[in-house]
């Protein structure tokens, strides 16, 4: 075999080699880790609560209607916005920021005050002897509700 078949096979295996090596990395990347947002919290909070069937069926209503709610307030809310930061590119454009402002921090209220309604909703549906349980649910809710602060920062993005 003179050296010029050599090469050439060599050549041939080395792109083999690397485009396995491409191959094998992209496949055994792992995944983004799951946040445990709100939908993730249903079964868990039923499991908290240990709920019965009916329970549970007045429980994901509950949640549903509160998701509803939530998500009216948040298209308000982002209606109101819209106008307020776009008045920085169109300067044209007058916008009432102190009235816009005060109408964000109502609506901010008001979720608050939706989702403090919303618990209390959950609480009146529990029996007596699921009461003791509420502590631990609330305390894991609020964990997702406002984002607990001991969470792990996500790992590094690959480029």
């Amino acid at each position: 075999m003179n050296t010029l078949q050599l090469y050439k096979y060599t050549s041939w295996g080395l792109l083999l080699l690397n485009l396995s090596m491409i191959a094998f990395f992209f496949l055994t990347k792992p995944n983004p880790p799951m946040r445990d947002g709100a939908r993730n919290f249903r079964p868990r909070g039923i499991e908290l609560l240990q709920l019965d069937k009916k329970q549970q069926t007045e429980f994901i209503g509950l949640a549903e209607q509160h998701n509803q709610q939530m998500r009216g307030l948040n298209d308000q809310q982002r209606n109101l916005l819209e106008p307020y930061f776009y008045s920085l590119i169109d300067s044209t454009k007058m916008t009432d920021r102190e009235n816009i402002l005060n109408e964000v921090q109502q609506l901010e209220r008001q979720k608050i005050e939706t989702t403090f309604h919303h618990f209390q909703e959950v609480k009146s549906i529990l029996k007596n002897e699921q009461q003791a349980d509420f502590e631990l649910f609330m305390t894991n809710a609020l964990k997702v509700l406002l984002l607990d602060s001991e969470r792990k920062p996500h790992p590094p993005k690959d480029f």
